[in-house]
């Protein structure tokens, strides 16, 4: 797709609206903005600096309540004890349910804990090492129970109830230690925090005189490393969109810069989406028939077993072979043989549902994945398919003849795999080629697995991609 020359709005972006600052002049603007409030921010910063040291010394002690919500938790493990209970006594569903979410969430709590990192406080660590633990195992047990109940055990182990509650109580105690752990760390923070009042206001001071020395140096970078390259990039842009190979610098009296390129690029942008989706599309249809193909086969065939596997769905597989097409194509031509494939392609798609996948996989061989049909769905499809076409008198051109087509499909096992499941399908198929052709077969898992055959038509590639 030819890159198109990209035009500026009304004609010229620096007509629009001379009276708008242009770039440079904007920077000019913006280093008066930046330099003049330096000084003021540098005095007032003294000022506020003794107020936010106390709000800061505040902040640091309302860090255990605050920033490490262990009572919390505490509180979490006392709420999820009460549905456990209930479902003891009333075993109902949402109490099970509505346990094991708050369980999860303590878990997931207590398995991704705050790292402490002062010294002689590795204990604070081990204790969140222990509370997890303690609740996993309570967890574990909980499981246990809930397993005799849903199995109608008469008497519930009476040494599981005893285990969730001691590893409840023991995850609790060792919140208890570590709410202290915590606070103990929090007033070694703080500490630290006071005795850094007089180092933080000699680093503000220094601060706001790199600040000062930092601005200066950038206002210099910025005039001589970004404006003029954006100018010189916004005329490489401009001779780009025109697809000029032999790119000069071109001078244009510009007011918004910026503009211009965000536009410029927004349209090279566009332009390669479109490229992109085209070869998307390509990379999916079939030349030919503009069918999906082989690989868009293959990815949506992945698709479907992993809905089959998840929801416990079933489908089916259909695999079609034009007989003798080699003949049509040594009688007529190839020509011929390929408006063949068009018309045949064509009245598959008729016979067919909207929500079947069909695709040629190679030169003269079609599959079809129906999702939610059984076996009998299945045949039915097959055979209507095989008796449309082996009715069918093809006229094309001054030629008159008939083909007809071999046709394996299955019914997808749950404990199939993919390649076990195209290996059934063609081995069905191969048993209607032996039969004569112009049949239709059906391939069991059971009895595909008690065979000993070798792949013909699906390809060698495809069954250990899929392995």
């Amino acid at each position: 797709m030819p890159l198109k020359t990209i035009k500026r709005e009304n004609n010229s972006a620096g007509t629009k609206n001379k009276s708008a600052p242009s770039l440079k002049n904007r920077l000019k603007i913006s280093i008066i903005m930046i330099v003049l409030p330096l000084f003021l921010l540098a005095a007032i910063g003294f000022f506020f600096f003794q107020k936010s040291t106390s709000a800061f010394n505040i902040a640091i002690d309302g860090i255990v309540t605050d920033v490490i919500p262990v009572t919390e938790l505490k509180d979490k493990i006392q709420q999820t004890v009460i549905p456990f209970n209930d479902f003891l006594e009333t075993h109902q569903l949402d109490d099970k349910t509505k346990f094991l979410q708050l369980s999860n969430d303590i878990k997931e709590s207590l398995a991704n804990p705050i790292q402490f990192q002062e010294q002689n406080h590795s204990l604070a660590n081990d204790i969140y090492r222990s509370a997890y633990l303690n609740w996993r195992n309570a967890h574990r047990i909980a499981n246990k129970i809930f397993y005799e109940i849903d199995n109608q055990t008469v008497h519930i182990s009476h040494r599981h109830l005893q285990d969730f509650y001691q590893y409840v109580i023991e995850t609790t105690l060792a919140l208890d230690k570590l709410h202290l752990a915590m606070q103990d760390i929090v007033k070694i923070r703080a500490q630290k925090a006071k005795s850094l009042k007089f180092d933080a206001l000699i680093f503000i001071s220094l601060v706001f005189l790199f600040v000062y020395a930092a601005t200066l140096a950038t206002i210099i970078f910025l005039n001589r490393s970004i404006i003029n390259p954006i100018t010189t990039l916004e005329q490489w842009a401009l001779s780009f969109s025109r697809g000029e190979t032999n790119i000069k610098p071109l001078k244009l009296n510009s007011y918004r810069e910026f503009e211009f390129i965000a536009a410029t690029y927004t349209q090279l942008s566009k332009m390669l989406q479109d490229d992109q989706a085209i070869l998307e599309q390509l990379s999916q249809k079939d030349e030919l028939t503009q069918l999906n193909n082989r690989r868009s086969f293959l990815d949506h065939l992945k698709t479907e077993h992993v809905r089959h596997q998840r929801y416990n769905s079933q489908y089916s597989l259909i695999f079609i072979d034009v007989d003798h097409l080699g003949a049509v194509n040594q009688n007529y031509g190839e020509h011929i043989c390929d408006l063949t494939l068009i018309q045949i392609s064509k009245m598959l798609e008729d016979a067919i549902r909207p929500t079947d996948f069909l695709s040629r996989y190679d030169s003269d061989e079609f599959v079809i994945i129906l999702p939610e049909v059984n076996e009998h769905g299945a045949n039915i499809t097959a055979e209507r398919i095989r008796n449309s076409i082996s009715e069918y008198v093809f006229k094309i051109n001054e030629f008159k003849f008939g083909v007809t087509v071999s046709i394996g499909f299955s019914n997808i096992q749950q404990d199939q795999s993919l390649s076990e499941s195209l290996q059934c399908v063609d081995f069905a198929l191969q048993q209607a080629k032996l039969a004569g052709k112009d049949q239709v077969q059906y391939c069991q898992s059971k009895q595909f697995k008690t065979e000993i055959f070798k792949v013909n038509y699906f390809k060698e590639s495809d069954l250990n991609l899929l392995s």
